[in-house]
């Protein structure tokens, strides 16, 4: 299967080429029947990719291990449904898979345009051929992006997925960001198709707006899917750490966040055209240098991949190409001058402007930190990204308030009685107000708060928070109450129904607004977080099954809460989803601690925090080499605060001594046979005393970002879904 997998392949890359030269013949000959073969050939071209995507797929199934990706990244112990998505977990699995989506969505776009006859289309279709071309030529020619590269002779085991990525969140975050990903070529296609071409009527605006938003949302969706996953599987109590891998996905998120809006202004009032231009092209080259951070190893991070020799040409391609379509930016730029100048800097086009201006500015902040290592030999931390970040983040929000509430080309101070102040007022009361709830409800430690200018800008995000909030409230209000007036029979839940389905774009972009407000309110919290460390004692019990029991009456206090400890035990998992008997390929080793949680004299809750290890096997011998240890941490989710647990080191008792390979140990004592005299023997090699440390943090109003990342999600389903906005209504007649 691996040389039918190469041979489609390489006929992939041969269509595309074909493709290509034929596109380039009929617009230099202005031949339609050339360009119309090229689209042809292009359209063919996904079949041949989705049937390579599905013999990859068949040897991960099978777990064919005469497959150096299927050795590399699967395993036959391991569920069908990790086998199956562990064709995005690696270099070159991923990079198929990325190539495709393009494919796809390439015919898509492809079908879209089939009756156009525009100058510009040949010149969308050559684009789109020579971008899945350069991934195919990677396929064939480098062996880090070739998925088919044989293992000689087969390999005796695989080592299985990564286990990091045995998480749900994590399992669908990767396709939902490459959708966000490759889905911008098309916008930028589209966009780069007029500008060559030289015919930029505006059309083409409207067609361009629904492909970015759904790669806006799908990058959006993506990376709040990894937070999740951060929070809840690595264990170290956040779910932002401005990783490398993590800031590739936000750069072009802003990217295309500014594009999405600008693109409103252009359409309205005739401006930012050729800011525009720049705008697309660097949200789609952003994406691609994001792929390459994560594939080249340039950069480190929880989830990017080795050093690869792709690195090389891929760089190579985007510079090329960033230059190329620059330069064309610069050629036409008489042809982008703006209708109409800026009247007013706190107008609503100024404001969006700022906007623009803010989200372009933090992706070069933030490249530069992601760059750090290279450039400046150190590696910009969180910290550095805070500084600067947060007060960026405050006054997105506040633009974000501001803008649905000012007028076009008028200044603020006309508006502002009329529009800005109720909301004003209540940003005010709401910041307030949270001075006095957090005083009264978050958790403090056991010393004052040390950091005045965190708590400063957590009270200035949730005052701006509300300000934005009342201030949708109030476009909702107005436009509610003339829409009733206008249909009189129409019920209030009636009118404000079709108030949203009618003008989708400008209400359901508030349901959006909302939501981003409750997740930058939950990222307010994390002024207050509480961060420490508590060492428990604990002592061996006679064994008195297949698991290893330790017993603690130890108990700590952190903030306001007591943690009484009670076992902390070893005992084997299988993992294994079909059902085989446990062996030492298919057995984690569970470091299994368990916790009662007291507020005062009333229990809320037990807590059972881990440490997994994983069996790493040779793919050689198939024998054990080491384990790969995994943290599940345990978490009390509360409506005001989460208190969050993860079992940490174990040490000896005298803190002296090296730390106890108790895996191992548990290893040796689980799979070694005999009678029960030498299981004793075993069992008297375990340390009789040890101390366990336990890492305690208590991470307020994190429930506001899970609940904001549900309602981004449902909020940018609904706009890109095909309801609401074409009925036609009768005046005067409830719909």
């Amino acid at each position: 299967m691996n040389n039918l997998g190469t041979i489609l392949l390489a006929s992939s890359l041969a269509i595309l080429i074909f493709s290509s030269i034929q596109t380039i013949y009929g617009i230099i000959s202005k031949e339609r029947k050339a360009v119309e073969l090229g689209r042809l050939a292009l359209m063919t071209n996904p079949f041949v990719i989705i049937l390579t995507f599905i013999v990859l797929l068949t040897q991960l199934v099978r777990s064919d291990y005469s497959n150096y990706y299927v050795v590399m990244h699967s395993s036959e112990h391991l569920p069908l449904f990790y086998k199956m998505t562990s064709i995005w977990s690696g270099s070159s699995g991923s990079l198929l898979f990325w190539n495709l989506i393009l494919n796809v969505f390439t015919f898509i776009v492809l079908w879209q345009t089939r009756k156009s006859i525009e100058d510009r289309i040949p010149m969308m279709n050559l684009i789109l051929a020579v971008l899945s071309g350069f991934f195919s030529f990677l396929a064939v020619f480098y062996g880090d992006a070739q998925p088919f590269r044989e293992f000689v002779p087969e390999a005796a085991a695989g080592r299985g997925l990564n286990p990091l990525l045995q998480h749900w969140a994590m399992i669908i975050h990767p396709p939902i960001l490459y959708i966000g990903y490759v889905s911008i070529s098309i916008p930028f296609a589209i966009a780069m198709s007029a500008l060559v071409s030289g015919q930029l009527s505006e059309d083409w605006m409207k067609f361009i707006r629904k492909w970015t938003l759904f790669s806006w949302f799908f990058l959006g969706t993506g990376i709040l899917l990894g937070s999740k996953w951060a929070y809840e599987e690595l264990g170290w109590g956040g779910y932002w750490a401005w990783d490398p891998v993590e800031n590739a996905s936000l750069m072009p998120w802003l990217l295309t966040s500014a594009f999405v809006h600008s693109v409103v202004i252009q359409e309205r009032r005739g401006m930012l055209k050729f800011w525009n231009m720049l705008l697309v092209i660097l949200a789609f080259h952003f994406s691609l240098l994001g792929t390459w951070i994560t594939r080249s190893g340039v950069l480190e991070g929880p989830h990017s991949f080795s050093k690869s020799t792709i690195g090389t040409p891929f760089i190579v391609y985007i510079i090329t190409s960033f230059l190329f379509f620059t330069g064309f930016v610069i050629y036409r730029r008489k042809h982008l001058t703006p209708e109409r100048n800026l009247e007013a800097i706190t107008s609503k086009e100024g404001s969006f402007l700022l906007n623009n201006f803010l989200l372009v500015l933090s992706t070069a902040a933030i490249l530069l930190g992601v760059f750090s290592p290279l450039l400046y030999g150190k590696e910009f931390k969180a910290p550095w990204f805070n500084s600067w970040g947060v007060p960026a983040g405050i006054f997105l929000l506040l633009l974000m308030g501001s803008a649905p509430l000012l007028a076009w080309r008028k200044g603020a101070g006309a508006v502002f009685f009329s529009t800005l102040l109720k909301p004003f007022l209540f940003g005010i009361l709401g910041g307030g107000l949270y001075i006095l709830f957090y005083s009264q409800n978050f958790t403090k430690p056991d010393s004052k708060y040390g950091d005045v200018l965190a708590e400063v800008y957590s009270v200035l995000t949730v005052g701006i928070g509300v300000f934005t909030i009342a201030g949708i409230v109030q476009e909702y209000y107005r436009g509610i109450k003339a829409r009733r007036e206008e249909f009189t029979n129409e019920s209030l839940f009636r009118a404000g129904l079709n108030l949203l389905l009618k003008n989708k774009r400008r209400y359901g972009g508030y349901l959006v607004h909302f939501s981003l407000v409750l997740i930058f309110i939950g990222y307010a919290g994390n002024a207050f977080k509480i961060n420490t460390s508590v060492r428990f004692f604990y002592e061996l019990l006679p064994p008195t099954s297949e698991e290893i029991t330790y017993q603690s009456i130890d108990k700590a206090m952190v903030g306001g809460y007591q943690i009484e400890a009670n076992t902390l035990k070893l005992k084997p998992v299988l993992i294994s989803g079909l059902g085989g008997e446990p062996n030492i390929q298919n057995v984690i080793v569970s470091q299994e601690a368990s916790y009662g949680i007291y507020r005062g004299l009333e229990k809320i809750a037990t807590l059972d925090t881990e440490r997994r290890f994983y069996p790493q096997i040779s793919h050689l011998t198939g024998d054990f080499e080491t384990h790969i240890p995994t943290s599940e941490p345990a978490i009390h989710s509360m409506a005001k605060e989460d208190f969050y647990i993860q079992l940490g080191a174990i040490e000896t008792s005298d803190l002296k001594s090296e730390n106890p390979d108790l895996p191992l140990m548990f290893m040796q004592y689980y799979f070694t046979p005999g009678s029960e005299t030498e299981k004793l023997k075993l069992f008297l090699n375990f340390p009789r005393q040890i101390v366990a440390n336990l890492e305690v943090w208590i991470n307020p109003l994190v429930k506001l970002i899970w609940l904001g990342s549900v309602l981004y999600f449902l909020s940018g389903i609904f706009l890109l879904l095909p309801i609401g906005e074409k009925r036609k209504e009768q005046k005067g007649k409830g719909i």
